[in-house]
């Protein structure tokens, strides 16, 4: 049985989680943290009561708690001291709090591989995006022409999205031209890695994300759209890496989903 805490036991992922993972082979929940301190996680997360009660602080929940492995799915404010305690603790973890660049991360990529523990650091874990995405690293040398849109609600938190992001790097490679000129800063959106990149923020309800993905060359344009409607959709990816994580060899630092469902 694999103990699991959960960080951000209260959001709308970490919630669905909670609801969850009791249906789960071999999973188990030990223990959470959200700003709810004290309440019961199953009554947060609108199922019955569970008889565990959100840590009064991280290090304190994961002390009481003797997890296996952490699933993050907080805030981007606070991720950086979260990843702290994490280190401190020992753990394998799962995390899908997005907000950090590489930059920001690498330092933590070089403690996970020196002190052996396993962590997967990935941006989406919905496995739509994840074929989408490797498909786009086989697609990208014949398009050349590339555009991706991420839509989200009002209150989400960084723009672009941290799966837009990744999207754009699975299709690094050469800008193509276009003749026009930018008038307004940005305009044409923002480049990353060859990638223009959107971000479209309005008050969608519920959890609504999606991501549109345009790639073309001459004569011929392809258009992928993933839409997520609730949480639910990334329960599958975030326990079949919960499941997996142990297997990889110590010091692994995993970026992308394909990782864990080819490995």
């Amino acid at each position: 049985m694999i103990r699991v805490f959960v960080t951000g036991a209260s959001g709308n992922v970490g919630s669905t989680i909670v609801r969850s993972i009791g249906t789960v082979k071999d999973l188990q929940l030990a223990g959470g943290w959200c700003r709810e301190a004290g309440s019961d996680l199953g009554t947060l997360a609108g199922i019955e009561p569970l008889g565990i009660a959100a840590a009064p602080s991280l290090d304190e929940g994961l002390a009481a708690a003797v997890p296996d492995v952490v699933i993050d799915f907080s805030s981007a404010l606070l991720l950086e001291e979260n990843l702290r305690s994490y280190i401190k603790a020992g753990l394998n973890a799962v995390i899908g709090t997005t907000g950090l660049t590489d930059e920001q991360l690498k330092p933590f990529e070089h403690e996970v591989a020196a002190k052996g523990f396993r962590w997967a650091v990935i941006p989406n874990y919905g496995l739509g995006i994840s074929l989408v995405s490797d498909f786009i690293k086989n697609a990208r040398q014949y398009y050349p022409y590339v555009t991706i849109t991420d839509r989200h609600t009002k209150d989400m938190a960084n723009a672009p999205s941290g799966t837009a992001a990744a999207l754009a790097l699975a299709a690094s490679g050469p800008e193509a031209e276009v003749a026009s000129k930018e008038v307004y800063p940005s305009v044409l959106g923002g480049q990353i890695q060859g990638a223009r990149v959107f971000s479209e923020r309005l008050p969608w309800p519920g959890p609504y994300s999606a991501h549109e993905i345009t790639l073309a060359r001459k004569d011929e344009i392809i258009r992928i759209v993933v839409e997520d409607h609730t949480s639910d959709i990334y329960m599958d990816g975030v326990f079949l890496t919960v499941k997996r994580i142990a297997e990889f060899p110590a010091g692994s630092f995993i970026r992308s989903l394909s990782e864990v469902m080819n490995g």
